[in-house]
């Protein structure tokens, strides 16, 4: 795994299943298989095809959320 934290990148042993139960889930939300987000550095949020999503975070970065994961939208809307 590399988590990435104000331009940063980090590297970590585990599943990313491992790091997501040990994040606050008020805060942090999987959108991927391979991808959680910080939900405070989401900035826009654009339908895509095929129900999927791309998120724009705060620096500019796009990352998908994909339509396993769209139970999550809500957390973005609000």
């Amino acid at each position: 795994m590399h988590p990435r934290q104000e331009g940063d990148t980090h590297i970590l042993r585990g599943t990313l299943r491992e790091l997501e139960a040990k994040l606050d889930a008020d805060r942090f939300a999987r959108i991927h298989r391979s991808t959680i987000v910080n939900i405070a550095r989401v900035r826009e949020l654009r339908p895509h095809i095929n129900g999927e999503y791309f998120l724009t975070l705060d620096g500019g970065h796009e990352v998908k959320l994909s339509r396993s994961y769209r139970d999550q939208l809500r957390r973005f809307r609000d």
